[in-house]
């Protein structure tokens, strides 16, 4: 079984997989979710990611159900049944379904879980040998005292309507800022640029999503004594760095060649980028190893 979905503990094929029309995930996206990639068998980096879930969880006041060790257990449960090396797992728990279309949350309901594997979408090889191009998008990112990006929910229209907007240029994706005019993050990942040797992402308390492959490689570069910076940038800083990456679960590190056709550095993924992505390879390599289940 390559793909499948578990509703509630009870596995599906996706096309047999059902929720209630009621659910306040699907009226209202009320729920949050987390995304987990396999390499081999080992789901890398579950721990941080549930920890963020149980945060996100609080933040919202959604219980999840189950502890840690709990979600982790059942997101191995049900990666287990699918056989198969090098997935994707997602796992989306909702506030649950209610007898009325309401969006008072106070009301008598039932959460729902689901678990969602799948392989791993194949990307074209040239977007990490050659970069990618992205713009800037006219959208601005949520800012924390509306909704903060740090918890991961179904509200995804902000995000969805930056990445509309690059692909109607035709680009792989965009970069969104607050409204002050500093870089935030993409819709699906943060950012990074590389200037004077130095490492720059915005600081924790940007408008951003605190990314588990950030973390990650915050982690490295203080392990390895790589320059790490963390503060605010313009549009016109990207520009002119040196070098800019994204960083994300599923796609790792991947260069970003120009920006708003304007090209960063030589337009060519650079020496730094290519240095922190084989450093995160082998962060990958070394936590697999060390996974005993």
């Amino acid at each position: 079984m390559a793909e499948i979905v578990s509703v509630n503990g009870e596995i599906f094929k996706p096309e047999d997989a059902k929720i209630s029309v009621f659910d306040r995930g699907f009226l209202f996206g009320d729920g949050v979710y987390e995304v987990v990639r396999s390499y081999g068998r080992v789901l890398f980096a579950i721990e941080d990611h549930i920890d963020r879930m149980i945060n996100s969880a609080r933040r919202i006041d959604l219980d999840l159900g189950g502890n840690r060790d709990e979600i982790i257990k059942e997101m191995y449960r049900v990666y287990k049944k699918a056989d198969q090396d090098d997935m994707y797992v997602r796992i989306v728990v909702t506030r649950g379904t209610g007898g009325r279309i309401n969006i008072d949350p106070n009301q008598p309901l039932k959460s729902n879980t689901v678990i969602y594997v799948k392989a791993i979408e194949k990307w074209d090889p040239s977007q990490h040998a050659e970069g990618v191009d992205i713009i800037t998008a006219s959208v601005f990112r949520n800012p924390k005292k509306s909704l903060d990006p740090n918890i991961k929910s179904g509200n995804y229209l902000n995000n969805i309507m930056a990445i509309t907007e690059a692909k109607k240029k035709k680009v792989y994706d965009a970069v969104m800022t607050n409204q002050q005019g500093f870089i935030t993050e993409g819709p699906t990942w943060n950012v990074f640029i590389v200037k004077d040797g130095a490492y720059i992402s915005p600081p924790d308390d940007a408008d951003i999503l605190h990314g588990i492959t950030r973390k990650i490689i915050k982690g490295i570069c203080k392990e390895k004594n790589l320059k790490y910076v963390e503060r605010f940038f313009t549009t016109a800083e990207f520009k002119a760095a040196d070098e800019a990456f994204s960083t994300g679960s599923v796609k790792e590190v991947l260069p970003i060649r120009s920006l708003d056709g304007v090209k960063i550095g030589t337009g060519k993924p650079g020496p730094l980028t290519l240095k922190l992505a084989q450093l995160y390879k082998e962060y990958v390599k070394e936590y697999c190893q060390s996974v005993h289940f």
